[in-house]
């Protein structure tokens, strides 16, 4: 990790598991921080799920858990015990911030809610991710992307072709904007922090992340306008999608309708006898919505989508390509900006990591730090906090904490 990184010297508590909470972990520690992850002594469950998707899931090789815990140390604790508790109390006392997304009743069991530790340790950042919010009837639900986000959120039916079968969610979607819009928060809070020298409890939910980038749509749902909608009726008639010759398809933003309809008219699909039309003007093009995209249909499928992107360009109309995960990994606008990285895992074998979203510039961030092994740091950890040898190996027998160069033995 780079010195001189904005948060470098914060020290972050990560008691969380899946993806919302511990991509809000890794994005700190990129920035800088020191991100303690604890884990309970059956691991986080990232690091067996990702074979879902194809990823393998061995000590060696784990991209799902390394896209989002690199750069952070690892402890495993058993957070069901009172001596666990109390060994991420003590962890509390040089701490900055706990983050996490455990559920409210099983924080209050434990004695790990914001109440009890705001007692213990009132200089701390209590950064929640909830799946639903603190109130209301679905507070205490389980939550993840696919329901809070996707389902609820109306993020999955807002962007299904209209008389079609809702969209197939995208894994951690959801959870990678939760995540950010937390860690957003955590800064305002450490801003604060330092102000006073007090803690504070930031709150972010899965639902209202969805709220909030649904937020247009939702605020014009009350002014009669309905999602999902049909790509040939959209809300003027050149912000869509069309399919080109070569099968590819291919979105037009056409937002300054009125001033670059001429352009679109001599220049890309060369029919300037359109000008001066119903269709010229966005007051009245929008009454023949459905007939000029059928038009217009006819016009792209006629050449493949690089001709029409050319076309495009040289008008100055924003357009692109409708890229697959496949088109992006391979995307040389990723790999010029440091978007993607590759790194090579312990087996030999190279993986693509993607990075976080914020970049510095007077302070970039150093070389990559792998995520770690389950237990990693355990031995490290909690001896900085006073545990020494004999004390720790006496928390190992009673399976309060675990070492992973035990367990690897």
């Amino acid at each position: 990790m780079s010195k001189g990184l904005p948060l470098e010297g914060v020290r972050v508590i990560e008691y969380a598991n899946f993806v919302a909470a511990p991509v809000c972990g890794r994005l700190l520690a990129d920035w800088g921080a020191e991100v303690i992850k604890i884990e309970p002594t059956f691991g986080d469950s990232m690091r067996f799920v990702g074979i879902q998707w194809c990823f393998p899931a061995t000590d060696e090789e784990n991209p799902m858990f390394e896209n989002e815990n690199s750069g952070k140390k690892d402890i495993v604790i058993d957070t069901q015990s009172k001596e666990g508790v109390e060994i991420i109390y003590k962890l509390l006392d040089k701490a900055d911030i706990f983050l996490t997304n455990t559920r409210q009743k099983a924080l209050d069991r434990s004695g790990l809610n914001y109440e009890s530790i705001k007692e213990r340790a009132p200089h701390i950042i209590f950064a929640h991710l909830l799946g639903y919010g603190e109130n209301g009837p679905a507070k205490d639900n389980p939550a993840f992307d696919y329901t809070a986000y996707f389902a609820r959120g109306g993020v999955a039916m807002s962007l299904m072709e209209k008389g079609t079968s809702p969209c197939n969610p995208v894994a951690g979607l959801g959870d990678h904007y939760a995540g950010m819009s937390l860690a957003a928060g955590i800064l305002a809070a450490l801003r604060k922090k330092e102000q006073t020298g007090k803690g504070e409890r930031v709150t972010v939910s899965l639902f209202h992340t969805a709220v909030f980038g649904m937020g247009i749509m939702v605020s014009a749902a009350d002014y009669g306008y309905e999602m999902p909608i049909t790509r040939r009726q959209p809300p003027n008639p050149l912000n869509t999608t069309f399919k080109c010759a070569d099968d590819k398809w291919i979105q037009i933003a056409f937002f300054q309708y009125d001033k670059w309809f001429p352009g679109f008219c001599e220049k890309v699909i060369e029919r300037p006898d359109l000008i001066g039309s119903k269709y010229s003007t966005l007051k009245s093009a929008v009454n023949y919505v459905e007939e000029f995209v059928d038009m217009m249909e006819k016009e792209f499928i006629k050449r493949p989508c690089d001709e029409w992107c050319e076309r495009l360009q040289e008008a100055g109309i924003p357009y692109e390509k409708l890229a697959t995960p496949v088109d992006v990994l391979h995307d040389e606008q990723c790999w010029a900006n440091d978007y993607l990285i590759r790194h090579t895992y312990e087996n030999g074998h190279e993986g693509v990591i993607y990075n976080t979203p914020v970049m510095f510039t007077e302070n970039k961030r150093g070389e990559y730090v792998r995520a770690p092994k389950f237990g990693e740091h355990s031995r490290e950890i909690l001896s900085e906090i006073g545990i020494d040898q004999s004390e720790f190996d006496k928390l190992m027998e009673n399976g309060i904490v675990k070492d992973c160069q035990k367990i690897n033995k």
